[in-house]
């Protein structure tokens, strides 16, 4: 059985039992101690991309699976060990702790040796989840790393008002897309920080910022390539289905009705 089979059969049995709780991420050839992440090198030497998921605590594992899809496809897959820290401190503190701001350099250095080595390689995407997303975007705005060429946000929906505005006006500012994927519509928090963000956005006239309801996230890779596509990263191919050409109301995927609030 050829390698990778045999890590996606592992990773199947894991995901599907406690046993995830107990992985040995040191135990996989993909590994970096060092930078503490898993890399996915892409399946053919044409590299396309590459993307870097920076997940919330404790969900690693819904990432995993997704390795595959983009080797397949040409692209490096980089998976980075989440830290209890990025949930537990307060990225909107007006004045950070010695204990915060040493916690934040040493995240700089790590991530940005990670990323050191695609700056003059094709396009980088970065997907950040949850508690993830204003630490990351604090490190691009403080030039501790290179900017993404396109950002994809899921599921950010930080508590408190400083929280929220800090992050909608972050990402209404940048200079790069922004898809911003939500999957608790109902949620109060997930709404208010919708409406913050769509409002920045707005007011900035930041054009390339989108919005979208994920109803599953198996439904995942289908969001994102169809955003590429309409990025100019990807071409359609034959026979495209409607959401890699723009239309995105089939099933599971749609764009948020949401209009934007002023507060």
């Amino acid at each position: 059985m050829k390698p990778l089979c045999r890590l996606l059969l592992a990773l199947a049995l894991l995901l599907s039992s406690p046993a995830w709780a107990r992985l040995d991420w040191s135990a996989l050839e993909q590994y970096r101690p060092q930078q503490r992440l898993l890399y996915f090198e892409a399946a053919s030497p044409a590299l396309a991309g590459t993307l870097l998921v920076w997940p919330e605590q404790d969900r690693q594992h819904d990432w995993l699976a997704m390795a595959q899809y983009w080797q397949q496809r040409g692209w490096d897959f980089i998976l980075l060990l989440p830290e209890p820290a990025q949930h537990s401190l307060d990225p909107a503190t007006e004045q950070a702790t010695p204990a915060q701001q040493a916690w934040l350099d040493r995240l700089g250095e790590r991530l940005g040796q990670v990323l050191a080595d695609t700056e003059s390689a094709p396009p980088l995407l970065v997907l950040t989840q949850g508690s993830a997303t204003p630490w990351y975007q604090q490190l691009v705005e403080a030039g501790r790393l290179p900017p993404p060429d396109a950002l994809v946000v899921l599921d950010a929906s930080p508590a408190g008002y400083a929280r929220q505005q800090m992050l909608a006006m972050s990402l209404a500012r940048s200079d790069y897309p922004v898809l911003d994927i939500y999957s608790h519509p109902h949620d109060p928090a997930s709404r208010l920080n919708r409406l913050r963000r769509q409002y920045q956005a707005t007011q900035r006239e930041k054009n390339d910022y989108g919005q979208q309801h994920l109803q599953g996230h198996a439904l995942l890779e289908r969001h994102i390539t169809a955003w590429l596509v309409r990025l100019g990263w990807l071409a359609p191919p034959p026979g495209a289905p409607d959401y890699l050409k723009g239309r995105i109301h089939e099933t599971g995927i749609s764009r948020s009705t949401d209009t934007g609030a002023g507060d």
